[in-house]
């Protein structure tokens, strides 16, 4: 169950290729910076490791320091200073100079919005001393003002340091996720009312077109199907809730109700495979039924709602040709920027998915389950503007 758990954790990050952090050789790019006691807390950058050389975002490193920070919008440059020394870095050359006629050429980059710079040059011309610490890793700037010796400085910032090193790969990994949609043409294939006799065969038509898909299923289908529940959170897929009962008389009673037929649904999941999941969907959409007291109620229980942009009409009869579900996705993807196609478990929909994966990977999209972390799309716009 614990194997399970960690790969559903992990599943909706690894389809991203990712360009910093993503693998575990980049990991060893992170590095902690501390000026003399004090452990610098970066954001939207951080310290990274490039040919044994340590670079940092220059903004919050000096002013770690004492240091005062400028920017000179005719030069494109950035003035450091500190009682009486300075550092110019001229950004159009990459340059780093200091007033001790020290000049560093390539030594200076932007990334996301921050300035980075080496960090031991600037350290040494404030007067600093400049150690290394491998547990951390740790590249320490110290003065006559340190109190603590290298060998302290690990064990003191340690559990500090673990929180840290857990939101920043959270952060890059985000980011990149995000660079990668904006990047790249996505396509979400999401399945509703399962699992049942046909998730099996989905999977298999599935991973033979090397895709992912996002299924939400019913409380009691998790329960009797849990073995094929393992199997679609194994093989790299995304699971989200579809609540209980399915019937609209009684799901859409009160928010309450909406509400515990969810936490009903995860904690179905949560025994299957050992985790909950924020991701839903309610039946038959959110409109008109989710009014303004049913969108606060799943809000305030941490629930993100996803519906649809590309209706396949493949459960609108007992049985719809595969050749109509086809053209009903294909008239309708064309019309989307990022599709978000609803399917059913359902005999003909079986039948339908390969044509329907074969037109998507001609148009060049790249299927990929839903992600917990990324912004819902609902039919209330302004849902998730607050």
């Amino acid at each position: 169950m614990k194997k399970i758990a960690l790969f559903l954790m992990i599943s909706i990050i690894v389809f991203f290729p990712v360009e910093s952090y993503g693998h575990q050789e980049d990991l060893n790019k992170l590095i902690f910076i501390v000026v003399n006691d004090q452990l610098i807390v970066f954001e939207d950058a951080y310290p990274e490791v490039k040919d044994g050389t340590t670079y940092i975002p220059i903004r919050f490193f000096a002013e770690a320091m004492g240091a005062d920070v400028k920017w000179d919008n005719e030069s494109n440059s950035v003035y450091i200073t500190k009682d009486e020394g300075e550092i110019i870095l001229d950004i159009p050359l990459k340059t780093l100079i200091t007033d001790g006629g020290i000049i560093m050429t390539d030594c200076v980059y932007i990334k996301h919005n921050r300035i980075m710079a080496p960090f031991k040059v600037i350290a040494k011309c404030f007067g600093y001393d400049v150690s290394y610490i491998p547990a951390g890793p740790i590249a320490r700037a110290k003065n006559n003002n340190a109190r603590m010796v290298d060998e302290e400085v690990y064990f003191h910032f340690q559990d500090t340091m673990t929180k840290e090193k857990e939101k920043m790969i959270l952060t890059i990994r985000n980011r990149e996720k995000e660079e990668f949609r904006l990047r790249y043409k996505i396509a979400y294939i999401t399945f509703d009312d399962g699992p049942s006799i046909y998730t099996e065969r989905l999977l298999k038509i599935l991973e033979q077109y090397h895709a992912k898909a996002t299924f939400f299923m019913l409380a009691d289908r998790i329960t009797n199907y849990s073995e094929i529940v393992k199997k679609v959170v194994e093989e790299g897929n995304a699971i989200g809730l579809h609540g209980v009962t399915h019937d609209v008389k009684k799901i859409y009673r009160s928010p309450s109700i909406l509400v515990s037929e969810m936490n009903a649904c995860n904690d179905a999941l949560q025994m299957v495979t050992g985790m909950k999941t924020t991701l839903i969907r309610v039946p038959y959409g959110s409109k008109p039924h989710m009014t303004e007291k049913f969108r606060e109620a799943v809000l305030r229980e941490g629930y993100k709602m996803w519906d649809w942009n590309v209706d396949s009409k493949d459960s609108e009869a007992d049985y719809v040709s595969p050749a109509v579900i086809l053209e009903n996705v294909k008239e309708q993807v064309a019309r989307r920027n990022v599709p978000i196609i609803l399917l059913h478990e359902r005999q003909s929909t079986v039948e339908a998915l390969p044509k329907i994966l074969e037109h998507l990977k001609q148009e060049g999209y790249i299927l990929i389950p839903i992600d917990g972390e990324q912004k819902p799309y609902s039919f209330w716009k302004d849902m998730y503007e607050r």
